[in-house]
């Protein structure tokens, strides 16, 4: 240790007195009695070293054993013995072997206790003011504690004096004064109450009461120290625990780490269970090391001899694996009897156990009969009643109970939790005919945002920006929006930095922002966090700090589901790199098991994209159905794109899907509906079901405009295609929505006029990557359809399109190499650049080209062979190419065999006209044998895969 204990004389002389305050003749009197012949007092200090053997002086506490049940004491009873019934409330208040904590009881007989004549009233009242501060006990109340433990240091009970101290020193009551916690410490001190003595040596350590000299500190910490060694030379076996707690203490004694273990592992052998546990914590913390199998060792010996916290604290390691074999029925009969002790945290823990967090089978049911148990408890906290909300919103049995989602969601919110009042809001949003007023949703929001919660400021953003709500107001949007990023909402960070992209400026004051919301817990602040590392957004690029950020947001807990969510949706959109499905749904699982409705959703819709993958299609219906039978529009309208077949188990077609998401409030699957029917009558119906949504996409405005278009309605149509527009320049410039808007400009959509600023939204979308705008460029000057023909710039985009990887304007080029001129010289110069770097498509084209005479003498076996290269690389076209080639000798030696040999891998790689002409040749015996069966087997093919 840095700073020795010295338990000796010196810390008796005058100027430790004077150093320590005015002492009074209780100081003089007790310090006289630590100065008593050894016989009567402490044996000598070295005889007493954390080593010795205790059992020799030491006398364990007397157990006080209940002779009635006191839960079902009434204050109509007679009680003979006050002492007694004093003691059982102790019982009751900590628990502990033999006995279960009851914090209810415990109060109760405190209170009568408290009023009664006895000569106990100053105990009654400090254990009642200790119980009051207890959070497992009840709600927490500082200020009626402080007057009992006023009461209860005016009857000279210094326990209850040191308590009072604290509560002044921490600030936690009106009254809070750091001098009275200073007198109150003094008072105890001098009447010889360790905790007084070393609660003002903390005090003086803290610094504010001013500068008190170091030596005078350490003199009181060393007369704490003595007071106890004195209390352990009277065989009171509590002391080892109280000079091990103060050793631990870095404040006090730094470095005493290592010699507060040996005096805990000296309280532990005398079977103290506090030490134990306090030894495990320790380890557990990292602040000091120990093999797996002596942490739990610590806690089980805690947790059998009755401490709650060790139980729950062993229930935990033992569902994690952490330190012990993963051993779920016995972290399940611990945390029972934790929870059964009255540990609402125990009980939190086995609802996440049931809720899939830790591996195992989800059991909703079993999740909210744990949280409605401890609901019950008197120590309950909001976030039990929080996740009783989610579970029912979620639905325990499969369907969504609103009203029981609402109850308790609004107990949380009546009991000071701001972030209920945002989820009941969200509820009636999404259940508008739950509401008791029409402005209820609004109203509830802006409470929560007026009271701090990001949440609420970024639900208001939304709502502003584009709802039936509200009326839309984007200068109010924004102003939300910054205000919920400045509060750390992780969402609305994003939207900003999505926005200012390349402002390096924004950039730093997002990441910023983002760290002190993730510093906070949010885990979805810690996922954009690991990325914004990972990319350089704002922050230098620090692998270390990304991949420590992505662990933080993937530890088992509250939200941690949504954290999966969102790396699943970044995964998809291929943010960080490739898009990566595999990844993807690996995280949807996870977050799905849990019984995130959001998991489910995006699961759902990733499984039923896996085309000829009928198990996978299938679980992906199974999915969406039980989301959308919640009323989730979004799931509905996934449903619709599954085919009929496959929709049976839902007992409902795609056209009633789609409806249904559409009457369920989605203005896609109205605007869909409104463009897929013939009927005016029917679109108008739909149009008008639109234009009561919130459309808030340009996407969806664009569609809507097309779809007035198709009706006539040219007046919206140009309305909705203006607000597309607006949308584009007020927001992000997505490549894709230039293109659609360039497009339905082109087609005169709204009527529009104008090709040279269609061409341009067009031209930006290109420019930006998209491959569609490029090849749209290149055939729309081939054809004049977007202005005049330019065949040079016809080829300039197509050859962009190809080196971006679209295989289809090959063909295009192919056609152009054929045209006299520079343009068919660069559309040639393409197609061989493209060949020669090894694009399929582009190999099989400029085949064709030599072997046409497309742009230059005809070439047959050069173009034979580089048709083969596309073939061998698996392009079908390359292999029909082929196949013709050699049924006609052109290029290579006419070979029967070989032409039928290509149709036939070309039919396998899936091509219908492939397997039509296979059927043919089988059926004719060309190059091979004469075989009806199998030409009929693929002749059924080739219509099935005409159908797809």
């Amino acid at each position: 240790m840095k700073t020795p204990i010295r338990f000796n004389s010196t810390m008796l002389n005058g100027t430790a007195l004077r150093m320590t305050g005015a002492f009074t003749a209780a100081t003089m009197a007790a310090i006289v009695m630590l100065g008593a012949p050894a016989h009567a007092q402490t044996p000598p200090t070295r005889s007493l070293g954390p080593s010795a053997d205790f059992s020799k002086i030491c006398t364990p506490l007397p157990q006080a054993k209940l002779t009635r049940d006191w839960s079902k004491w009434e204050k109509s009873q007679p009680v003979a013995d006050p002492e007694e019934m004093y003691d059982a409330a102790v019982r009751y208040a900590e628990g502990g072997a033999g006995i279960t904590r009851d914090p209810v009881t415990a109060r109760r007989l405190l209170e009568d206790l408290a009023d009664r004549p006895w000569a106990g009233r100053g105990r009654a009242h400090f254990r009642l003011g200790k119980l009051l501060l207890d959070p497992i006990a009840g709600p927490v109340d500082p200020e009626r504690a402080a007057y009992h433990l006023v009461t209860a240091s005016s009857m000279l009970n210094m326990d209850g004096s040191v308590l009072l101290a604290k509560l002044h020193e921490q600030g936690r009551i009106s009254t809070a004064n750091v001098a009275e916690a200073e007198r109150l410490f003094r008072a105890a001190s001098a009447a010889g109450n360790v905790d007084g003595i070393i609660g003002l040596a903390r005090l003086q350590r803290s610094g504010r009461i001013g500068d008190v000299p170091q030596a005078a500190t350490n003199d009181l910490v060393n007369l704490g120290m003595q007071t106890l060694y004195g209390e352990l030379g009277q065989g009171k076996c509590r002391a080892l625990f109280e000079i091990a707690s103060i050793l631990s203490d870095d404040a006090l004694v730094p470095g005493g780490l290592t010699q507060a273990m040996k005096w805990f592992e000296a309280a532990a052998r005398q079977g103290d269970p506090k030490a134990d546990l306090a030894m495990a914590e320790i380890y557990l913390q990292g602040r000091a090391q120990a093999s797996p199998e002596l942490i739990i060792g610590h806690l089980a010996r805690a947790a059998e001899a009755g401490e709650p916290r060790a139980m729950t604290v062993l229930g935990e390691r033992l569902l994690l694996g952490d330190r012990a074999p993963k051993d779920v029925p016995k972290a399940v009969t611990w945390l029972e009897r934790a929870g059964a002790n009255a540990d609402p945290e125990a009980y939190k823990l086995l609802a996440r156990h049931y809720r899939g967090e830790f591996g195992e089978a989800v059991n909703l049911p079993k999740a909210a009969d744990v949280l409605t148990r401890a609901s019950a408890l008197p120590g309950h906290t909001t976030s039990i009643l929080v996740g009783l909300a989610r579970l029912h919103a979620a639905g325990v049995e499969g369907q969504p109970d609103v009203r029981s989602a609402l109850a308790f969601y609004r107990r949380a919110a009546d009991r000071g939790d701001i972030g209920s009042l945002t989820e009941i809001a969200k509820l009636l949003l999404a259940h508008p005919q739950t509401a008791s007023q029409p402005d209820e949703p609004m109203r509830l929001l802006k409470e929560a945002a007026g009271r701090g919660n990001p949440e609420a400021m970024g639900v208001l953003a939304e709502l502003y920006a584009c709802s039936t709500v509200v009326a839309q107001d984007p200068a109010q949007a924004g102003a939300w929006l910054q205000r919920a990023a400045e509060a750390g909402h992780a969402r609305s960070i994003n939207a900003l930095a999505s926005q200012a992209a390349g402002d390096a400026a924004a950039a730093q004051r997002m990441a910023a922002v983002l760290l002190q919301s993730a510093e906070r817990g949010d885990r979805e602040s810690m996922v954009l966090l690991s990325y914004a590392y990972r990319t350089g957004q704002g922050v230098a690029i620090d692998e270390k700090a990304a991949e420590r950020w992505r662990a933080a947001a993937l530890m088992p807990g509250e939200g941690r589901s949504r954290a999966l969510v969102l790396m699943a949706r970044k995964a998809m959109n291929g943010e960080g790199g490739a898009r990566d499905d595999a990844a993807a749904r690996a995280f949807l699982e996870e977050a799905a098991q849990e019984g995130d409705p959001g998991a489910q959703l995006e699961l759902g819709r990733l499984l039923i994209g896996k085309r000829g993958q009928g198990a996978e299609i299938a679980r992906g219906v199974q999915l969406l159905h039980k989301v959308a039978a919640s009323g989730n529009a979004a799931a509905m309208l996934a449903l619709a794109d599954v085919s009929g077949e496959q929709l049976h188990p839902t007992g409902k077609t795609p056209l009633e899907w789609r409806k249904a998401a559409a009457e369920a409030g989605s203005a896609r699957a109205a605007i869909t509906l409104a463009s897929a029917t013939k009927d005016n009558t029917e679109a108008a119906r739909w149009l008008s079901r639109a234009e009561t949504l919130p459309v808030c996409t340009a996407r969806d405005m664009i569609d809507l405009s097309q779809a007035y278009h198709k009706t006539s309605g040219v007046e919206r149509s140009s309305l909705w295609l203006k607000r597309a527009q607006d949308e584009v320049r007020a927001g992000a410039k997505d490549p894709a929505v230039l293109f659609l808007i360039g497009r339905a400009m082109v087609e005169g959509v709204g009527g529009s006029a104008g090709k040279q600023e269609a061409v341009e939204y067009i031209k930006l979308s290109a420019a930006a990557g998209r491959t569609e705008a490029m090849r749209y460029l290149g055939r729309g000057y081939v054809s004049g359809q977007i202005g005049e023909q330019n065949m040079n710039a016809a080829v300039e985009w197509l050859t962009k399109a190809l080196k971006n990887g679209d295989a289809s304007v090959a063909a295009d080029l192919s056609k152009l190499a054929a045209s006299p001129g520079g343009e068919g010289a660069g559309a040639f110069a393409a197609l061989k650049e493209s060949a020669e770097s090894g694009f399929a498509p582009g190999m099989r084209e400029f085949g064709r080209s030599l072997q046409l005479g497309f742009g230059v003498p005809a070439q047959p076996e050069a173009g034979a062979a580089w048709l083969r290269k596309a073939a061998d690389a698996g392009d079908t076209g390359a292999m029909k190419e082929l196949s013709r080639a050699y049924a006609s000798g052109y290029g290579v030696e006419l070979s029967a065999r070989a032409s039928t040999e290509w149709l036939q891998r070309a039919a396998e790689a899936g091509d219908a006209e492939a397997m039509y002409n296979l059927s043919l040749a089988m059926t004719l015996g060309f190059g091979t044998e004469v075989n009806a069966g199998a030409a009929q087997e693929w002749l059924k093919t080739a219509e099935g895969a005409a159908r797809k």
